[in-house]
């Protein structure tokens, strides 16, 4: 399980945020305590009338309930009971809201956010919120433990008191920037190395492991060692290797000299024409082309997304405004009733002989100043004045036609922030969509370049052993070069058989002169044309 909680003010923006049903498959206020409005809005906006009588500018707690596995709402409100208990926020005003959304999988899961008021409205003082962090944390794993829920490696870290290993790389803001603008994030890179490391049993191995994922060990201006990324950034070597002392490896890599390792600008250098030549292998017009396709259908999948969350978006609502236009007509027709039934009783009642006897009367005290004096205040008293009473009826039917006539503008005004909301919310996450579609292309692109550096390291490791083998022998051709030597060779062919020389029939092979170096140490193999494989010797 897993609670998020924070003091926090602006309580409008957070109910706006808490019924944003853009964002949730499913929405469900189950809970208003401490408060005259059964809406969240309202609610809040309580609370924060309530805190302006103290210093508190963080008026409200809010926690979010994450369990792994599905609770029932009784287990739900009594880890809520144990919950305020332990933060000290017993007693206080609340809202409780289940949300349902889908997860990183797509699968739908239900959690809960509880709402608190700080406000102690008996001392007139916020509740002092000391160590909540822990507090929740605590409470997590009891919770846990209490309900049978599988605990997070962290829970069972917090439950043990022992110190652990970090499972995740705490990123800085470069890093996020650097992750943002290549595509590879530093897990992904402090995997890679770590591995190159741990694969090592020596310094240059392991500078060999490193420059075949592309990185380049050099050495640091302050630092001892740093590693040098495929974008020419700078890293610290012991930051990126996981599970490792600093001075472990600084050991290991003692037998590398300072003067045998790249600064950082050659480094970068390297680097540099490492991914230029790679540019220059992806202008290739076919593969522009490919990435032009994906692009548009890139754009032609988040463009139908668009319109089926506006399509959704606009649904909601246009129900939600629906529904609150009937609730407006609803009040008004039975406000006109309520005043035609009021009138109608007037009317009849003031036909009666009665009405007309105490109307008379109260006409007589008016008019006479002794009587009025005497009995005007019982006559207030017992509402012997009928047409007095018609009045206070009629005002007081106004006044509460007028409460909820202000209680339908405010909820206009509410649902339209709500719109506001689901739109900037649907904005939001178009935006993320596109980024994702970007960085899925990118990676496509990362792990096809990735494919060809390590076809071409292979290549060049097999030319090499077998230029070691001896198997063939290496000769640099300028440009034109080559096939010059493939026409002269063909040339020279054709004129031998023509001319019937003293060594009619055979045509002397074009490499004989690359490979001959001087040295007569044996007979060389000859093949004539059309007279199978044969020695020729010197004497012949």
């Amino acid at each position: 399980m897993i609670l998020k909680g924070n003091q926090r003010g602006n309580g409008a923006d957070l109910a706006i945020h808490l019924v944003n049903s853009f964002d949730n498959e499913s929405i469900e206020v189950a809970q208003v305590y401490g408060a005259v409005a059964d809406d969240l809005l309202g609610a809040f906006a309580e609370f924060e009338a309530v805190s302006l009588g103290t210093r508190a500018r963080e008026y409200l707690y809010s926690l979010s309930i994450s369990p792994p596995s599905p609770l029932t709402r009784a287990q739900y409100f009594e880890a809520i009971g144990m919950i305020e208990e332990r933060l000290g926020l017993a007693g206080q005003p609340r809202a409780v809201v289940f949300h349902v959304k889908p997860d990183e999988r797509g699968i739908s899961r239900e959690h809960c956010h509880v709402v608190w008021s700080r406000t102690d409205i008996e001392k007139m003082r916020a509740v002092h919120m000391a160590h909540d962090r822990r507090k929740l944390m605590d409470m997590a794993v009891a919770l846990s433990h209490k309900f049978g829920l599988k605990m997070p490696p962290g829970l069972k870290a917090w439950e043990d008191k022992q110190k652990h290993e970090k499972e995740k790389l705490e990123v800085t803001l470069a890093e996020k920037a650097q992750a943002e603008a290549t595509g590879i994030t530093p897990e992904q890179r402090r995997a890679e190395i770590t591995a190159a490391y741990e694969q090592s049993d020596t310094a240059e191995a392991f500078s060999a492991a490193l420059e075949q994922k592309g990185y380049v060990l050099a050495r640091g201006d302050k630092r001892g060692f740093v590693v040098v990324d495929k974008s020419g950034d700078v890293h610290s070597l012991a930051r990126y290797i996981k599970g490792h002392k600093a001075s472990a490896i600084k050991d290991r890599l003692a037998a590398l000299r300072p003067e045998q390792l790249p600064g950082v600008d050659e480094a970068k250098e390297q680097v540099r024409q490492r991914a230029q030549a790679l540019d220059e292998r992806q202008r290739e017009q076919r593969q522009e082309q490919e990435r032009e396709q994906e692009r548009q259908s890139a754009r032609q999948r988040l463009e139908e997304l668009r319109r089926q969350a506006e399509a959704k978006l606009t649904r909601n609502q246009t129900a939600r405004r629906l529904e609150l236009q009937q609730a407006a007509q609803e009040m008004l027709t039975r406000q006109q009733a309520e005043r035609l039934a009021l009138h109608a009783a007037q009317k009849t009642e003031s036909r009666g002989i009665l009405f007309r006897v105490r109307s008379a009367v109260a006409d007589l005290i008016a008019r006479t100043p002794g009587l009025r004096s005497v009995l005007s205040h019982i006559q207030k008293m017992t509402h012997l004045d009928p047409k007095e009473r018609h009045r206070l009826e009629d005002d007081a039917l106004s006044r509460r036609h007028a409460r909820e006539r202000l209680e339908i503008g405010r909820m206009r005004r509410m649902h339209a922030r709500l719109d506001t909301r689901e739109r900037a919310s649907l904005e939001k996450a178009m935006r993320k969509a596109a980024r994702l579609h970007e960085a899925a292309r990118l990676e496509i692109e990362r792990t096809a370049e990735q494919a060809r550096s390590v076809e071409n390291m292979a290549m060049q490791d097999f030319y090499e052993a077998a230029r070691d083998q001896g198997l063939w022998k290496e000769r640099e051709f300028k440009e034109g070069e080559l096939r010059e030597s493939f026409n002269m060779a063909a040339e020279f062919t054709e004129g031998a058989n023509e001319s019937g020389g003293e060594d009619e029939g055979y045509a002397p092979d074009w490499k004989d002169d690359a490979d001959d170096d001087g040295d007569d140490d044996g007979p060389r193999f000859r093949r004539r044309r059309g007279k199978g494989f044969g020695y020729r010797r010197d004497s012949d």
